[in-house]
């Protein structure tokens, strides 16, 4: 991904004026990041700061940080694959620049690996495994089947994560606010909520059900606004262990295909490392201990990071805590180092355990009593302990109202006092998710008999039918 790529995703410049910027690159063959602040697009201090943050792109092996034999091995599996190559598809497959590429395939076809072939590849000279070079390939495939982005090095990915460290943003009451919409939150629960997370410490949601525990901690992620840079995978003892996973990482634009003369400038960062938001990772009740190490894939020979790993520099949410198959004392104690001491410890299947950075806001959710989840002990490790609780009958009135509105839903202040008086009478106390489920069953209900949807006896009472439970 280019640099000019990144800042329009980021939304610094539009892609108007980065078009602008780049065909005054074009011209000039100046950095681009001098050619923004010539222009006014960004300051000198704003492009210094993005650019000081991405790793450059590697142009030779020893500056990847990794063994070369793993390079090569990645490379020899892409080839016998596909069953031929050159330098454009070798540099996509292996998330290297053209450059680097064309220095492997030149080191490559000096240890007799790969020889050109006749015939030309998308405007390029084709490449091809030598015989040694599928014995090479064959012996590859028998260590692990995995191709594709190079790793980084478990020192250079570890650096990064403290580098980029939740902590190290500071949350705005503004962002909290905003990032919360459209939940109805009061000013309190707001500047709770705030102060935890600019403390990036440990937090602990409890409360009734329904009350938005849930809600609030998937916004959390919301009120930080830094990139961070993800790695595809990380090498660690010779083993790959992939991290990126689209299901979890939101990336930063799209990659593009270089079409000015910019591509070949400083323009570029190493592509090993995606530009994302801070990751959110949530588990529930289907959370079990060994989620939490790492998966080795039997057939494929190497890694899955584990769910803490993937919200590395984001937030992870324990929802639903206490109602995991495991106990929740096993399950407590797995946290006690990372929350402590902010490093966790991972095992290969080789018996070989290392060490790895424990950054993320850690979050647990539960509508249980916390003296009886936790002891003493634990509770102190949870430094911000914030009960949710349920609406005041004058802000469970204003939504009821709110949420009819968006329904249709005629809600005089006579039906909205009723309900009230029948949910509090039920003995079930006042509850967020009651003001927003009743206006839709009762749309529901008119909808369904082709009556005019107005909140009466008939229709409330066919809602908390529903709802309370006898």
């Amino acid at each position: 991904m280019r640099f000019s790529d990144l800042i329009v995703a980021l939304e610094l410049i539009s892609r108007h004026d980065a078009d602008e910027a780049l065909e005054r690159q074009a011209r000039t063959g100046r950095k681009f990041g001098e050619v923004l602040v010539e222009l006014g697009m960004l300051s000198a201090h704003q492009v210094h700061e993005l650019e000081d943050g991405l790793p450059a792109p590697p142009d030779s092996v020893l500056e990847l940080g990794i063994e070369p034999r793993i390079v090569f091995d990645i490379m020899v599996k892409f080839l016998s694959t596909a069953g031929q190559g050159n330098a454009a598809t070798i540099a996509e497959t292996l998330a290297i620049s053209r450059r680097l590429a064309s220095v492997l395939i030149e080191q490559a076809r000096a240890q007799g690996i790969v020889e050109l072939k006749p015939g030309i590849v998308a405007g390029e000279l084709r490449i091809e495994l030598t015989p040694r070079g599928r014995s090479m390939a064959v012996e590859a495939f028998a260590n692990n089947a995995y191709i594709g982005p190079l790793p980084v090095s478990l020192k250079e990915y570890s650096a990064r994560v403290l580098r980029q460290t939740i902590r190290g943003e500071t949350v705005t009451a503004h962002a909290v606010l905003q990032a919360m919409q459209p939940l109805v939150v009061n000013e309190e629960l707001l500047a709770k909520v705030g102060i935890a997370a600019n403390a990036g410490r440990s937090i602990l949601l409890y409360g009734a059900p329904g009350n938005g525990k849930t809600s609030i901690a998937e916004r959390m992620v919301k009120v930080f606004g830094a990139m961070v840079l993800i790695p595809h995978c990380f090498e660690v003892g010779g083993q790959i262990v992939k991290v990126y996973d689209p299901s979890v990482h939101k990336r930063l634009g799209t990659r593009m295909e270089a079409t000015m003369a910019s591509s070949l400038l400083a323009d570029e960062f190493d592509p090993r490392w995606i530009p994302c938001r801070r990751p959110f990772v949530a588990a529930g009740g289907e959370l079990s201990l060994d989620m939490l190490d790492l998966k080795f894939e039997e057939t494929a020979r190497f890694y899955e990071a584990p769910l803490h790993v993937k919200a590395m520099n984001g937030v992870l949410l324990i929802d639903d805590f206490g109602r995991q198959l495991v106990r929740p004392e096993a399950m407590l104690n797995r946290w006690v180092v990372p929350m402590d001491r902010r490093i966790d410890f991972l095992k290969l299947h080789t018996g070989q355990s290392f060490q790895i950075p424990f950054d993320q806001l850690l979050v647990f959710s539960t509508n249980l009593s916390p003296r009886d989840l936790m002891d003493p002990a634990f509770l102190r490790r949870l430094p911000y302990k914030i009960n949710v609780q349920g609406p005041s009958p004058e802000e469970f009135a204003s939504l009821l109202r709110s949420n009819a509105a968006e329904h249709g839903v005629a809600y005089t202040n006579e039906a909205v006092a009723y309900t009230v008086q029948q949910v509090m009478g039920h003995g079930t106390p006042l509850a967020y998710y009651q003001a927003t489920e009743i206006p839709q069953q009762i749309a529901d209900f008119c909808q369904f008999l082709n009556r005019p949807p107005i909140a009466d006896e008939t229709t409330i009472r066919f809602a908390l039918g529903n709802l309370l439970v006898s």
